[in-house]
């Protein structure tokens, strides 16, 4: 009976990276070596907010915190004034450059990489992602939201909170 009652409970939440989500391993202090490193997350541990990821190519698991994962997502590219080609292009983050604030993603139409700012990158509807720099509402800055849709004219998304909670914040307040 205690699974059956939890599992609903798994299904709505909302700030939680799915599982089968590819990330990589960024920030780790205790395990540095294993910065970069590529892996799966495999489930949430609620208790402690950490994933168990599978790192690739081994068998060996890690407990992490979300802070420590970059979820590699797909993405679009949108209002580059510089380079308008690249506007609608898709890609895949790769990594993220905390003293330049952009992201590193790979364009496979055009085989190179490009280097975005977040108000650059429409991430993928069912995104998992963080509040942040939110002035208006600093309660809301560190938590996590699914990502629900992309409203293009204001260029902003609709993130569900929770089963009662969706808000609409702009592209930049959302990072990986």
């Amino acid at each position: 009976p205690g699974m059956r009652s939890s599992m609903p409970s798994v299904a709505k939440q909302y700030d939680v990276i799915p599982q089968g989500t590819i990330v990589s391993l960024k920030g780790l202090v205790s395990k540095s070596n294993l910065n970069g490193d590529r892996g799966v997350v495999k489930q949430y541990i609620s208790q402690s907010k950490r994933y168990v990821v599978e790192l690739e190519d081994s068998d060996e698991t890690l407990s992490v915190k979300p802070d420590n994962l970059l979820q590699h997502v797909h993405v679009r590219i949108h209002d580059i004034q510089s380079q308008p080609e690249l506007n609608g292009e898709t890609g895949t983050i790769i990594t993220w450059c905390p003293d330049k604030g952009r992201y590193s993603i790979y364009v496979a139409s055009l085989k190179k990489f490009v280097s975005l700012k977040p108000c650059n990158v429409v991430l993928d509807s069912g995104t998992v992602a963080k509040v942040t720099g939110v002035e208006s509402k600093p309660e809301l800055n560190g938590r996590w939201g699914t990502i629900k849709n992309w409203i293009s004219e204001s260029n902003k998304y609709d993130v569900q909170l929770s089963s009662n909670q969706i808000i609409r914040l702009k592209v930049e307040n959302m990072i990986l």
